[in-house]
């Protein structure tokens, strides 16, 4: 769990770089996501932009003409005036109509874009990455945010690009009419606008400072509202205890929430109060300037008029911008996750591997996980050929599970290497590598989808029917009782949802066995294939084990005796290192580890001394740890 009190504020410097980078991230986001409805927005706020100067202008005239008819001067072209304005009206409410209506489809698209990027990216990261707790913190903010902030993103640019076309013509209408009275607004507003930003980039920090305890705070959460979990936690009574880590992790973000809005807070206070006094000064200038006889009566209420006009739209223009700038983390974690894309497809890429291939060479590995400081294996080195059924034994800790996790290609040897038929396997292709071997790991996964889903996810590039699938169904021993389900192999295996019907643990680890008979590949490693199974299944099991993989290479981590009895030979690791290997009958002859281990186990089933090598069923704890 992340301590709060560890974390440290942002730094400071760099803020309007990063501002830049942000806006030119976000334009080339949505543009990516839908150019066409963005350059419809574009058009469209154009649009409204002139349409402002022209209602401006129109104004001033009209103003004038009527002014000067009262008097008794002849005015003509009132009525083209009139047109004009009702004319430029109606097209600022339809330009208006099309920005709400592209604006939804543009958001949409940008929400699918976003996932679309984030989801590629994540899927490319490997294992290592899933263990670094900085990656994590970079996937939480862009995750996060994918479901609100395309959204915002682009109803703040809709929203300040109308403001900004708005402003644009309306200081120009200001400054065919009066130029002073112009340059004096663009002088203050200025600074106006740049203090009362500030707010959206103070949450940025915000995001920053607060990602690892929100990922805390996840994670507490779903383990208090989380089905899988449930059990543990009433049956240790953990829910006080987690709820109040919990409420710890939350008031230490409302401490930070409340710093971050009093930022947010003089930032408003900037831009509203600094508003109204230009609104007030112009005000002052206008009646000085009338009374002087520079502006007339006319001229007077059309700067007025605009001015208001100015004030609002530059009031929305610094609300739009701080939600722009509430998306930077979205848009520069973004683009952060992006740019691993390119060294992750290139770690990927090599050659191809041979179906057929002759042997595995284990080469003085050694692989330490991240933030651990014990090698989790180390200097190991053995062979393995076509064909072998190979067993890993040993203790809690030992290895054994991190040693599959290598030969499969999750992982990739900190020194050393692993070489098929001479070649390393940092130099081939990792998914066509991993086309070529089947993974059972003891914490399989339970997907929430249908028996015939949860089979055939063992290789969903094979195009087969439900034969196929029943067919690796009953090698696993799993088509009994997966045929009888409410709506046979359709039924969907979770509670969650509707219809849907759960598994015993016996039952689950047999289907996972099925995804793995399945996938018909030439390297198989099953870890703990039969720890859910009693002793007639297991051996069913095993059967099939031999009958299904005749001729291909399996790798076996198993705690039973029986199990790891019938392997053509036997690794014994201990501490990450192999110490061990033989069949059966040599390893209990040296007296070692695995006759040691034997040994303790068989004493808890047999009432006399415990035989050399006993002809019944006997346990043999190796161990089921999370690095084997």
């Amino acid at each position: 769990m992340i301590d709060p009190g560890l974390l440290l504020a942002e730094p400071a410097g760099g803020r309007r770089r990063r501002r830049f980078r942000a806006a030119a991230a976000a334009i080339r986001l949505v543009w990516r996501a839908g150019p066409r409805e963005f350059l419809i927005l574009i058009a469209a706020d154009i649009a409204m932009g002139i349409g402002t100067f022209v209602l401006i202008v129109q104004a001033r005239d009209l103003l004038t003409k009527l002014i000067d008819s009262e008097a008794g001067a002849r005015s003509a072209g009132v009525a083209l005036n009139v047109v004009v304005f009702v004319a430029t009206n109606v097209a600022i409410i339809i330009a208006q109509a099309v920005v709400t209506n592209r604006r939804t489809l543009l958001q949409e698209r940008a929400g699918i874009h976003v996932c679309s990027e984030i989801l590629k990216v994540s899927c490319l990261a490997e294992l290592d990455n899933f263990d670094d707790a900085t990656f994590h913190d970079r996937l939480q903010r862009a995750a996060g945010s994918a479901l609100m902030r395309p959204a915002q993103l682009v109803q703040s640019l809709a929203q300040q690009g109308q403001s900004l076309f708005t402003l644009i013509a309306t200081w120009i209408a200001l400054a065919t009419i009066q130029p002073w009275i112009a340059v004096c607004v663009l002088v203050v507003v200025v600074p106006v606008w740049i203090g009362g930003t500030r707010g959206g980039e103070q949450y940025y920090g915000f995001v920053r400072q607060t990602t690892p305890v929100d990922r805390s705070r996840g994670y507490i959460f779903n383990l208090l509202t989380g089905r899988e979990p449930a059990k543990e936690v009433r049956a240790f009574n953990l829910a006080e205890h987690l709820t109040r880590q919990w409420r710890t992790i939350m008031e230490f973000r409302l401490v930070r929430m409340r710093a971050m809005l009093r930022k947010q807070l003089r930032a408003t206070l900037i831009s509203s109060v600094g508003t109204n006094l230009v609104v007030v000064a112009a005000a002052g200038a206008l009646i000085l300037l009338n009374r002087a006889g520079v502006l007339s009566l006319a001229e007077v209420a059309t700067v007025a008029g605009a001015l208001l006009l100015f004030s609002q739209r530059l009031s929305d223009s610094v609300g739009s911008a701080n939600q722009f700038f509430e998306s930077a983390p979205l848009v520069e974690d973004l683009q952060d996750f992006l740019a691993l894309e390119p060294s992750l497809l290139e770690r990927g890429r090599g050659e191809r591997v041979q179906r057929d291939f002759s042997t595995i060479d284990v080469d003085d590995v050694s692989f330490t996980y991240r933030g651990s400081e014990r090698p989790a294996v180390e200097h190991l080195s053995l062979t393995i050929r076509t064909g072998e059924v190979v067993a890993l034994v040993g203790e809690n800790g030992s290895g054994k599970t991190t040693l599959a996790k290598l030969l499969a290609g999750l992982y990739t040897p900190r020194e050393g290497s692993i070489r098929v038929d001479g070649v390393d396997l940092r130099e081939i292709d990792t998914k066509n590598w991993r086309e070529n071997v089947a993974v059972l790991f003891q914490d399989y996964l339970k997907y929430a989808l249908s028996a015939k889903e949860n089979i055939r996810l063992g290789s969903t590039e094979k195009q087969v029917g439900l034969d196929e699938i029943r067919a690796a169904a009953r090698a696993a021993g799993a088509d009994d009782f997966l045929q009888a389900l409410p709506s046979g192999y359709e039924t969907t295996l979770s509670p969650q949802f509707n219809l849907g019907q759960d598994l015993s643990l016996g039952q689950w680890q047999r289907v996972a066995l099925a995804r793995a008979f399945f996938r018909d590949a030439p390297l198989v490693i099953l870890d703990e294939p039969s720890a859910s199974l009693d002793a007639r299944a297991e051996r069913a099991i095993f059967d099939s084990v031999r009958e299904l993989y005749t001729g291909r290479t399996v790798v076996l981590i198993s705690h039973r005796f029986s199990t790891v009895r019938s392997a053509d030979r036997i690794i014994v690791l201990d501490q990450g290192k192999i110490i061990e290997q033989g069949t059966h009958t040599v390893l209990m002859a040296q007296q070692g580890l695995y006759a040691e281990l034997f040994t303790l186990q068989a004493s808890g089933f047999l009432d006399g001394p415990t035989p050399a090598d006993p002809d019944g069923e006997v346990a043999l704890s190796t161990g089921s740890g999370a690095d084997g």
